[in-house]
């Protein structure tokens, strides 16, 4: 890690460096009152907090409309901000539709916390922990970093991993300088993110503990409750989460494979020779086409722990837990504060809209199993009839089961149109699905009506974009979705590259495709004369 740090302090475009972010501590061996006076808050401009929330509904499955059980989470945040002495700054909270245990907050001020958060944590302190915690990402202003490592020079990818590319594939016939650089800066570039994040982690918990105390919780059943409920989440889903990377490496590996099967014999049936030759070939470009698709996905999930975006759960819970010794005074032996919670949960419609979550993600989750249906129908009742989820689980499980229904469904896609008319429920993904299946069946008219229709309501979200100019290629000629994605990268500097990317044509992907090819084939040449 020492190596990582010094690199990050010598690269004059990221700003301060780590000991000089706000509230970092002020050195090893050092324990800081948990219930001592905060930092005073940085300065700051605020992005549109609306804008930021249209931003979220563009990603996934959008965000979840349960206005009850917002108007709870927002009196949590309204105290948490009264307590840091900042009661008029901008922001709330949002539920995110997804069942994954995950939560952040933005630069606009707002939080964002999963469904199953909610549903999971066993008392109120366990929830303001959560959000005090997100919230000390916001009062510590680590969100102008967010700009920072986009803007930095290549300096944190090319000094330390791209010594190590260019000695690995300097020697390979094919494989250019320009190749090495890009894949460095990729990682490099990661690499910096995550350096940063292991210290935002640390500080936001220690924020979190603050700001949670004071407010008269309890650090058994707050804070440490919710890192051991991360702790747990992550050792139930490390088992699968490897499973499906292996699963999409091997897919790549056997794609590369039967193309460059097809491809050995120029037409006629390869012999066994060639055979053997295409097999080399077609293992090495999946290998590096693995490796480069592993890039691209979350770098944690590829770089084991020195590439983890939170510290270990263990060394959180034991920096704070020596905290809480040092300091005796600061624990509270009150019971947990669970009465509100479930009175939040257990409202009407809070409880329906859960029930039919859990419905949907069921359905999902097994889209043949006949008892799917019954509980897909049920969660596109009241009050969730136009939530994206649900929906998305009926339209799924008929598409897997087209004549479970007694009146049979023409066209299960239409079901997504209830999504679009409902304001606050609006999800781009089901624009995307409604729009590319009504061009698959041939009703290209239609389908442009649909994408149209989402973008204009998406048109300040930058993640709709590059969704739209690829459909917009494919429809309307790759001329137009260059002109779109041209665009999209005055309007979103930072979205400029994937909307660009959305623009490539098949014979342009093709030829990437085609070029990546031979750099294998070359590879493979070395290897054999190698022999």
């Amino acid at each position: 890690m020492t190596i990582w740090l010094g690199l990050l302090a010598g690269c004059a475009a990221v700003p301060g460096g780590v000991p000089g972010l706000p509230y970092g501590g002020s050195g090893a061996g050092t324990v800081a009152n948990p219930v001592g006076p905060l930092a005073p808050p940085q300065a700051r401009s605020w992005p549109d907090s609306g804008q930021d929330v249209l931003n979220q509904r563009a990603r996934g499955f959008g965000l979840v409309h349960s206005p009850d059980l917002q108007r709870y989470l927002n009196g949590l945040y309204a105290r948490i901000k009264a307590q840091a002495g900042v009661p008029g700054w901008p922001g709330g909270v949002q539920i995110v539709a997804n069942e994954s245990l995950d939560a952040y907050a933005t630069g606009a001020g707002n939080l964002y916390v999963s469904l199953p958060w909610l549903t999971s944590v066993e008392s109120e302190d366990e929830l303001v922990a959560l959000l005090s915690h997100e919230f000390g990402h916001v009062y510590l202003h680590y969100h102008q970093l967010e700009g920072a490592v986009q803007g930095a020079d290549m300096a944190a990818g090319t000094v330390g991993v791209g010594v190590m590319l260019v000695k690995k594939t300097g020697q390979i016939a094919g494989w250019n300088q320009l190749d090495s650089l890009v894949a460095a800066y990729a990682l490099g570039k990661g690499l910096a993110t995550t350096v940063y994040s292991r210290t935002q982690e640390s500080a936001a918990d220690a924020f979190g503990l603050n700001i949670s105390l004071k407010m008269g919780y309890s650090y058994e059943h707050g804070l440490k409750a919710f890192l051991e409920r991360i702790a747990s989440w992550e050792d139930t889903n490390r088992e699968r989460e490897a499973r499906r990377q292996e699963q999409l490496m091997a897919a790549i590996r056997a794609d590369a494979v039967t193309r460059a099967q097809k491809s050995a014999g120029g037409g006629r049936a390869p012999d066994a020779l060639q055979l053997r030759v295409a097999q080399t070939t077609g293992e090495v470009q999946g290998a590096l086409d693995a490796t480069m698709k592993s890039w691209g996905m979350k770098f944690e999930q590829t770089m084991g722990k020195l590439r983890s975006d939170h510290p270990d759960i263990t060394d959180r819970s034991d920096a704070l837990a020596h905290a809480m010794a040092a300091f005796p005074a600061a624990h509270s032996d009150a019971d947990p504060i669970v009465a509100p919670l479930l009175a939040a949960r257990n409202a009407p419609r809070t409880a329906a809209m859960l029930s039919h979550y859990e419905l949907a993600f069921r359905a999902l989750a097994a889209p043949a199993d006949p008892a799917s249906l019954v509980a897909a129908q049920r969660a596109t009742t009241a009050p969730t009839a136009a939530h994206a989820v649900p929906l998305f689980a009926l339209y799924t499980v008929l598409g897997q089961q087209p004549g479970a229904m007694k009146r049979r469904v023409a066209d299960p896609g239409k079901l997504l149109e209830a999504n679009f008319v409902s304001e606050q429920d609006r999800a781009w993904k089901l624009y995307t699905i409604r729009g590319m299946g009504l061009k698959t069946s041939g009703s290209t008219p239609a389908a442009k009506n649909v994408i149209e229709s989402g973008l204009a309501y998406f048109a300040k979200a930058e993640d709709a974009w590059p969704d739209a100019i690829r459909f917009y290629g494919e429809t309307q000629g790759w001329d137009e979705a260059r002109r779109r994605a041209a665009e999209c990268g005055k309007q979103f500097p930072l979205a400029s590259a994937r909307c660009t990317a959305a623009a490539a044509s098949p014979a342009e992907l093709a030829e990437a495709d085609r070029k990546a090819e031979a750099k294998a084939e070359n590879l493979m040449q070395r290897v054999f004369k190698k022999k």
